[in-house]
């Protein structure tokens, strides 16, 4: 978890992330969810713009399971991290390393791969934290191989969608009373030890499949 006694104005994004979860329970009990909902042990792996709806999905039909997920450093941290752990689905958070620490990216896979032991399933939005939007990075697919876990890829249809045009991910915002439509893809399995390198493409194309579109349709 980040730790917020070092973050300025923390309280604020306590707070944030509070309000951020009570808007979450609000559309999750007036929205209307289609579409199938795994209850499998996975790593569910969706684009970065889907975060909030996931959340919303996963609090109605996975609230009894218990997940694990990550969030980066700073105030933006400390709000994402309240979000998840004041949710339903018993979402344990861990802080993102930097991406040029490489010992400490193998530790944090490791954490992970810990908690998929203890029963968890795994949350990743492979473009995230920071984008570029819908590019696959290799992040997921090396939490998967330490955790065993197979890669479930999601997405998410939302009528009315309405977009934060202003972030980068063009995050979905789902409104009260909206319908929610989910879609799996097919599983990706991983071999311990793994080559990764080949599988990114493959990642890249699941996810492309099941969200229908790809990075050049960014929304406008």
């Amino acid at each position: 978890m980040t730790d917020a006694g070092t973050v300025r104005f923390a309280w604020l994004a306590r707070l944030l992330g509070r309000a951020l979860s009570a808007y979450a329970r609000l559309v999750a009990a007036t929205c209307r969810i289609s579409g199938p909902v795994t209850r499998e042990q996975v790593v569910l792996a969706f684009w970065h713009e889907y975060n909030l709806v996931a959340l919303i999905v996963a609090g109605r039909h996975r609230s009894d399971l218990r997940h694990a997920s990550f969030s980066t450093q700073g105030f933006r941290g400390v709000v994402i991290t309240t979000l998840l752990e004041s949710s339903p689905g018993h979402v344990r958070v861990l802080p993102l390393p930097d991406q040029s620490d490489r010992a400490a990216a193998r530790d944090f896979a490791l954490r992970m791969a810990t908690l998929a032991r203890d029963g968890r399933s795994l949350v990743v939005t492979p473009d995230g934290p920071f984008g570029p939007y819908r590019v696959a990075k290799p992040g997921a697919l090396i939490v998967a191989r330490a955790s065993g876990l197979p890669v479930q890829p999601w997405a998410m249809t939302v009528r009315p969608e309405l977009r934060l045009g202003w972030r980068w991910d063009h995050q979905i915002l789902p409104l009260p009373f909206c319908r929610i439509r989910v879609r799996e893809g097919d599983l990706l399995r991983f071999a311990d030890r793994e080559r990764l390198a080949s599988r990114l493409g493959e990642l890249q194309n699941a996810l492309d499949l099941v969200s229908g579109s790809t990075a050049a349709t960014m929304p406008a």
